[in-house]
C-alpha cells in the first residue's frame, strides 16, 4: 500500500511567520524529504543536518554514529518511519546556526500522487544560511534595509516547486 502525507512544516520561534505546508509520497528517502523542507525553507544544503522522530535520530550518511539512538538515514524511505496523524518530527540544520524544523503529519492519504513531493502552501522566505541563527533572522525580518538584503516576502510556491520538480519528480 502506497501512502502519501500531508506535512506541515514550521520554523521554531517563527511558527507563524514562516511555515510550509507539503503532499509527500511515503516512497521518498528521509534523506530527500530532509532536503526537500531545508530547500523550501531557503537552505543551501551546506551544512550537517538530523531528523528526530521517537526518541531517534536518523542522521546523513557522513556523519559518526555517536549512540544506539541514531540510525543512518540515507537508504531508508519515509515509509519505514511508519507516521501517522498528528506525529510530531524534529529536522535540525546546520549545527552552528541551529535552525529547528518542526513537523507535523497532518494527513495520511491513502494511494498514489502524481508527484513524490509539491510544496502546497508557505509562508515567508525562510533561513538566512549562515547569519547567527533565529536572533539574527528575527532583525534581519525587521530591518528593512539590512546588509544581508534579506527579504521576508520573497517566497513563491511555484519557484520552490520548479526547484523540487527538477530534482524529486522526475520520470525515470
Amino acid at each position: 500500500m502506497v501512502y502519501n502525507y500531508r506535512i506541515k512544516v514550521t520554523l521554531k520561534g517563527f511558527e507563524k511567520l514562516i511555515k510550509r505546508t507539503f503532499v509527500i509520497n511515503d516512497n521518498v528517502k528521509i534523506n530527500d524529504f530532509c532536503k526537500v523542507v531545508i530547500t523550501s525553507m531557503n537552505g543551501y544544503l551546506e551544512h550537517l543536518y538530523t531528523l528526530k522522530y521517537k526518541d531517534k535520530y536518523y542522521i546523513c550518511d557522513y556523519m559518526t554514529k555517536n549512540d544506539n539512538n541514531e540510525i543512518k538515514m540515507n537508504s531508508l524511505r519515509m515509509n519505514k518511519l511508519m507516521l501517522k496523524e498528528k506525529d510530531k518530527l524534529e529536522l535540525i540544520y546546520d549545527f552552528g546556526d541551529n535552525w529547528i524544523f518542526k513537523i507535523t503529519v497532518a494527513k495520511v492519504i491513502v494511494g498514489h500522487n502524481q508527484k513524490n513531493v509539491e510544496l502546497i502552501d508557505g509562508i515567508g522566505k525562510g533561513i538566512e544560511e549562515d547569519c547567527g541563527g533565529v536572533w539574527k533572522l528575527i532583525n534581519l525580518i525587521n530591518d528593512k534595509n539590512n546588509v544581508w538584503d534579506y527579504d521576508y516576502d520573497d517566497f513563491d510556491v511555484n519557484e520552490v516547486n520548479d526547484k523540487l520538480d527538477k530534482k524529486y519528480n522526475t520520470r525515470k
